[in-house]
């Protein structure tokens, strides 16, 4: 048994109509890649009852993945297995539970509002067990920025090819695809740069008002540096009319806008007035907001990553590149399109990491912040909560500077708990805090960096649905 108290990396649930399947293809290349599967065909004790035998399963597997298809749907006792994993994670955070979709169907909606990987076409199998394998394996930090120059040149040549028969004719079915991932990564994009757009909010404007509005009246620089928060207030306002005036935002308005719009008025009306309570207030406005829409636009964020189907594209080069070869394309034209599928693979997992990496820093954010909110007045939260808190630094394997720093601060925030020292909590906490903070501003960037590669592929995939249209 793992010093982590688990005895398999995965429990496979299943229906038994997909035995062949699954243990000749999905199991047999688990266990190839050193992934730990217990499968109840091999591993359920004769003689146990099955609850008793599913329920040790999901306990004793780190995750459970659940092969959806419409027999898995119509199975009590695979729904079962299913279901004992959601209650040992129902926020889905520790991703306890891997749905993936072998067959269409339409899972219970404890299971679908997780995202799951699309097993359907046979032609994307190798390429999804890749990203399950990564998945199972808790894979190192993504790569800083995948560049997407291989892409856009292969794209360009796509673009050219379907200009003669053979390849375009292979490439009809698919316009649509293509036209819908051109979208969506637009709409990933749009919700990426309001996320960034209230993460320069709270760093620029929301704590540096803080800091220094105790010292606005008595301090000529201080003064001088609340004007200049306003100004970037009013530059960060500006950037969100922009995009709250974006078709993807069509359907759900980015309304709380109006409530920054109020902030940035007592903001400007209490620099005039030297007043630092009404300035205050405006920090009080900036807060409400930043304490509940960083998290919602990041699960929208999640959503849109998720439905990019990036998949669908290195499907369609795939199917372009196979063409081209049969029909005697000049290798190094083809040899731009090979290099554009590595590229969008490698892209396409990169991204999947970032986003993930993304959303386990603003849940931990969203938890740090509301222990920080009350801990002026009371500790308790903080000794309760500690010990989820500090998983954050425990999972911080890196020997980079800033998981070095969190661990450091984690430390101390141990020590002062066992003394029982309240200052010392509250001082350790914050600059732990402040840690996981500059941290998350970090994945927050090379995320934007990612999202802004991926949208220099629009010109190109646009040249192609106009050409197939």
């Amino acid at each position: 048994m793992a010093a982590d108290g688990y005895t398999h990396d995965v429990f496979v649930s299943y229906s038994h109509l997909d035995g062949q399947w699954v243990a000749e293809v999905l199991v047999a290349k688990l266990r190839d890649s050193g992934i730990r599967v217990l499968l109840d065909e091999t591993d359920f004790v004769p003689g146990a009852s099955s609850i008793e035998n599913m329920t040790n399963a999901v306990k004793l597997s780190r995750r459970t993945l659940v092969v959806l298809t419409p027999e898995w749907v119509s199975s009590d006792w695979t729904q079962f297995e299913a279901l004992l994993t959601t209650q040992l994670d129902p926020s889905g955070r520790e991703r306890r539970l891997i749905p993936i979709m072998r067959k269409p169907c339409k899972p219970p909606e404890w299971v679908g509002y997780r995202s799951y990987l699309d097993f359907v076409d046979d032609a994307r199998v190798e390429h999804q067990i890749a990203r399950l394998i990564r998945a199972l394996k808790d894979s190192p930090s993504p790569a800083e920025v995948v560049k997407a120059d291989a892409v856009n040149q292969g794209l360009r040549t796509l673009a050219d090819l379907l200009r003669e028969g053979p390849v375009r004719d292979s490439l009809i079915a698919f316009r649509v695809r293509f036209e819908t991932v051109s979208d969506r990564i637009e709409r990933l994009a749009d919700y990426k740069y309001v996320h960034d757009q209230l993460h320069q909010l709270q760093f620029h404007c929301y704590e540096a008002i803080l800091r220094d509005v105790p010292r606005m009246t008595t301090d000529d620089v201080a003064d001088d540096a609340l004007s200049f928060y306003a100004q970037t207030f009013e530059g960060i306002l500006s950037q969100l009319r922009r995009l709250g005036a974006k078709e993807t935002f069509a359907r759900m308005p980015l309304a709380w806008i109006a409530t920054l719009e109020k902030a940035y008025t007592q903001l400007t009306d209490g620099l005039r007035a030297a007043d630092p309570a009404v300035v205050k207030r405006a920090a009080g406005g900036m807060d409400r907001v930043l304490a509940i829409y960083p998290a919602q636009i990041d699960t929208q964020l999640s959503a849109a990553a998720n439905e990019l189907e990036l998949a669908e594209l290195i499907a369609a080069v795939s199917t372009a590149s196979d063409r081209a070869r049969a029909t005697g394309m000049d290798p190094a034209r083809l040899q731009t399109l090979e290099d554009a599928l590595t590229a969008m693979m490698e892209l396409d997992d990169n991204l999947e990491a970032l986003v993930r990496d993304h959303h386990r820093w603003q849940n931990a954010d969203v938890e740090l912040r509301r222990v920080d909110s009350g801990l002026a007045s009371d500790t308790g939260e903080l000794i309760d909560t500690w010990p989820d808190l500090k998983k954050l630094a425990e999972t911080a394997k890196s020997e980079e500077s800033w998981a070095k720093t969190l661990r450091e601060e984690a430390q101390q925030v141990d020590a002062a708990i066992a003394g029982k020292d309240d200052r010392l909590m509250a001082k350790h906490f914050r600059r732990y805090r402040r840690s996981a903070s500059n941290r998350f501003f970090e994945v927050d960037a090379t995320l934007k960096l990612q999202c802004d590669e991926l949208r220099n592929a629009g010109e190109p995939l646009a040249a192609i649905v106009e050409t197939l249209a």
